[in-house]
């Protein structure tokens, strides 16, 4: 394959990708893995739901990272978001995760912000679930951090209202608060599980510059309309989202 091009999305296996980057290249990774309804399946042996030791969400994203730790710069972070469902993964599932990550990565957990949602989906017969995880990693004890302003790690923002031809789209403003504490201008920000590109627009939206893996052709071809029509409509945007 030929050299990775920055402001472009990659078609293909994430893994296969990720061998692809140059090593110590990338800045910043943020993004939210597939739940276990993902129309391409990863998984070894049997894989079952419900089983945390098992699944194939489980086991890619240790894989991915695994490929990716060379990757990513010595001071590098990682944002991770992850939910849960009460039904089909168990409210577990993102610490299995993470714990994976630690246990076998060898990665840090430097941070958890948790992403309180204004518009949960109301649940009878169970709390409604209305928070998600953002986990902050990092190939050392202490990634880079670039906070200025006195800043919680609850951060309030609604679920994306849809219509972007995704199901499960996460709002522009979880990938700007990212970007706005842990990265800088023209930092190269990498999404593996690009989806619509809502990274990516947060990444030309901010200065930085963004790397997308992606296995859905259509999905691909959304990101590429999103960034042209911001592209095409540019004005000096408000850099960053909602105060937390």
């Amino acid at each position: 394959m030929a050299k990775i091009e920055l402001n472009k999305t990659y078609k293909g296996n994430c893994i296969e990708l990720a061998n692809t980057l140059e090593n110590e290249s990338i800045d910043c990774i943020i993004t939210s893995p597939p739940y276990y309804n993902s129309s391409h399946k990863y998984q070894r042996g049997t894989g079952f739901h419900y089983t945390a030791d098992v699944g194939e969400p489980l086991y890619v994203i240790q894989d991915v990272f695994e490929a990716l730790k060379p990757k990513l710069k010595e001071d590098g972070i990682i944002c991770l978001n992850l939910g849960f469902s009460y039904g089909e993964t168990g409210v577990m599932r993102p610490f299995d995760i993470v714990n994976r990550l630690r246990e076998k990565g060898g990665y840090f957990v430097n941070d958890v912000v948790i992403w309180h949602k204004n518009n949960p989906i109301p649940m009878q017969n169970r709390l409604t679930n209305a928070i998600e995880y953002i986990f902050i990693l990092s190939k050392h004890p202490i990634g880079k951090y670039y906070t200025k302003k006195y800043t919680h790690n609850v951060w309030k923002f609604s679920v994306d209202g849809g219509g972007k031809g995704h199901s499960a789209v996460f709002p522009i403003d979880l990938p700007l608060n990212c970007i706005e504490h842990f990265t800088q201008e023209n930092d190269v920000v990498l999404d593996c599980f690009m989806g619509s590109g809502t990274t990516a627009e947060a990444c030309v939206k901010t200065k930085r510059n963004f790397i997308g893996f992606e296995i859905n052709q259509d999905y691909i071809d959304l990101t590429e309309k999103r960034v042209e029509k911001f592209l095409n409509n540019f004005t000096e945007p408000s850099l960053f989202g909602n105060e937390m």
